[in-house]
């Protein structure tokens, strides 16, 4: 969704030349206006990607990363790399089971799974 610039408050050229000057690309702009979008409740996520020019995977990758970014801020002041890395596969495990757990047959194979990687993690026999 382009603005018309000519309508622009000096706020917004502002704003502009910061975002440009910036490391972030103009897809997580508008990934980023996605989620406040739909956030506020101002429109679906299918209203707001058809009106943004998101593409449903684009978006799920850029909020796949920003999970990701908010996982590794909270477990990189620990103190332990094994506890990090333990702890990140708990919530892993604990985001697929409140998503898909009642949907997928197999969700007590992926638990299963994560716990024995976590406790693999915890004893050494995984390197992190």
């Amino acid at each position: 969704m382009q603005l018309d610039k000519s309508i622009l408050k000096e706020e917004a050229h502002i704003g502009e030349e910061l975002m440009a000057d910036s490391n972030v690309s103009q897809l997580e702009r508008k990934c980023f206006v996605v989620r406040q979008a739909v956030a506020d409740g101002d429109f679906t996520l299918e209203e707001a990607l058809a009106a943004y020019g998101v593409a449903r995977e684009d978006f799920n990758n850029y909020l796949s990363q920003q999970v990701v970014s908010e996982i590794n801020v909270f477990f990189s002041h620990s103190s332990s790399h094994v506890l990090a890395v333990t702890a990140s596969i708990a919530v892993i495990g604990e985001l697929y089971k409140v998503f898909l757990g009642n949907v997928d047959p197999q969700a007590q194979t992926f638990q299963d799974h994560l716990r024995s990687l976590s406790q693999a993690v915890s004893s050494g026999k995984v390197a992190v």
